[in-house]
């Protein structure tokens, strides 16, 4: 997985922030096609080949801001200055939720292993005596893999004491837990849409921006500029990712333009509430165990790849799905627009939540709302976050383990063992093989917390801030927020 720091981050941060700025601007039609000029000037050294294809890249990114699918919509002749009217004009539907560009894909050659120079040719030749399929031989005392025999188990690398065998991954298959990324007869990048969870990972993963999410971005603005009354709904693991308080952001948030801001640890209350009285009975009716249901891509994963566990997961609905109604009984004229880390979100809302859920956006679309409005949450003044009490824990759910920890918080014991716990902090490729194995062996647990990204939501593809950093601010926020 990329690191959050790193220059198509940035550049991406900057391509979303002038896309604003002319739409607020009423500009955005008019300077479309000049975009990709004006942020890849003829100055600037390129990463890429040539600032030509910098440009073509900047263009596509412009649309998929708009929600288009580039894979299906791409039409070289056609100027951007078109599609944006047309992204103005009417919104595009949320799925398929991903979409690629062929022209960023470098077309990586296929996941191996190489041994480097460090190989000292020892003597005791663990590499050579672990392989399972003798795909290790020596040449002048130095060792060589052969290819037509490697199946790429890393066995090599593992025993190999001078660290001399690399790994040379392609990013993106190797971030996605369930092999939905493939190549096409070019060699460029695909997505299998019918196997994809929404986790996001190949999108963070990729190096060259080849796989994009389609933006909500969109439509929610339009919302914004048109005056609409729009409650953001904002996810508890924003709490960390901004400068400055909770109250703070909600501040900042109603100067961008929302007319309210709702926390979603609110209907993480009900959902914890819920799911213990959920446990409880399935416990008290000799049930093996049960799963957490508030992680999207975790439930698209078993809607897709593992039904079996669709009888083991709670029927809860997420802290979104029980937002919408408060928010919807306080303000019944009001545009619901959730506010969160996760790409995944937008598969549920477009789901299950289409009636009572206008749009969502991520954490970085925010901030990007806020730079092109010139907002700075530090300078606001705090607004009031009114009685939080019973929820205050629930901020947590946006953590590993703070949705198993708030459902035990609720649970009733009645004086019996506590149920045990397992959290799958991140899924990848082994977790996933591993909950495919429950169906004939229980896991050793009664609830299992299952979170798609390692660390929880605050590691979600849509965060502008490290976890580790993430996890220290929310720390040193909590005293003051008490």
């Amino acid at each position: 997985m990329l690191e959050l720091n790193n220059q198509y981050t940035l550049m991406k941060r900057k391509i979303d922030t002038e896309v604003l700025k002319n739409f607020f601007n009423d500009t955005l039609v008019e300077n479309a096609d000049r975009l990709p000029l004006e942020i890849i000037p003829k100055h600037r050294t390129p990463f890429r080949c040539c600032i030509y294809k910098e440009r073509a890249m900047v263009r596509y990114r412009i649309m998929a801001i708009g929600g288009i699918d580039i894979e299906r919509e791409d039409d070289e002749e056609k100027p951007l200055a078109e599609y944006m009217q047309e992204v103005l004009d009417k919104d595009k539907p949320p799925l398929p939720l991903l979409t690629t560009i062929s022209t960023g894909c470098s077309g990586c050659p296929k996941s191996q292993y190489r041994i480097s120079d460090g190989c000292r040719g020892c003597f005791a030749r663990p590499c050579m005596s672990n392989c399972p399929k003798d795909a290790i031989i020596f040449i002048n005392g130095q060792a060589h893999i052969q290819e037509d025999r490697c199946i790429r188990c890393g066995k090599c690398m593992e025993v190999c004491p001078f660290h001399a065998v690399v790994h040379i991954p392609v990013p993106c298959e190797e971030a996605c837990p369930v092999d939905a990324i493939t190549k096409n007869e070019e060699g460029f990048v695909e997505i299998e849409h019918d196997k994809c969870i929404g986790c996001g990972k190949c999108v963070r993963s990729c190096p060259f921006g080849a796989i994009v999410e389609r933006s909500g971005l969109f439509p929610v603005a339009k919302m914004l500029k048109n005056g609409e009354k729009v409650v953001a709904m904002i996810a508890p693991a924003i709490e960390g990712q901004f400068p400055g308080t909770l109250g703070q952001l909600k501040a900042a948030i109603k100067k961008a333009g929302f007319y309210d801001v709702v926390e979603v640890a609110e209907g993480a209350e009900v959902t914890s509430i819920k799911e213990a009285e959920e446990l409880h009975e399935r416990l008290e009716s000799g049930e093996n165990f049960m799963t957490t249901s508030c992680c999207p891509s975790y439930m698209e994963l078993v809607d897709i790849h593992i039904p079996y566990l669709k009888q083991k997961r709670s029927t809860t609905l997420s802290p979104m799905g029980y937002t919408a109604p408060i928010v919807k009984e306080k303000y019944p004229d009001a545009k619901c627009v959730f506010v969160g880390p996760c790409l995944a979100k937008k598969v549920e809302v477009a789901k299950k939540y289409r009636d009572s859920i206008d749009g969502i956006i991520t954490f970085a679309e925010l901030a990007s709302i806020f730079v092109a409005k010139d907002i700075d949450v530090r300078e606001m003044e705090a607004d009031d976050l009114g009685d939080t009490a019973s929820f205050e824990d629930c901020r947590q759910f946006a953590v590993t383990s703070g949705v198993a920890g708030c459902v035990m918080s609720r649970y009733a014991n009645e004086g019996k063992p506590a149920p045990r716990i397992m959290s799958i902090n991140g899924l990848d490729k082994k977790t996933v093989r591993l909950m495919k194995t429950w169906e004939k062996r229980a896991p050793d647990a009664d609830l299992v917390e299952v979170m798609a990204c390692e660390g929880g939501c605050i590691a979600g593809p849509g965060t502008i801030v490290k976890p580790a950093l993430a996890l220290k601010l929310r720390n040193a926020a909590k005293p003051a927020q008490k």
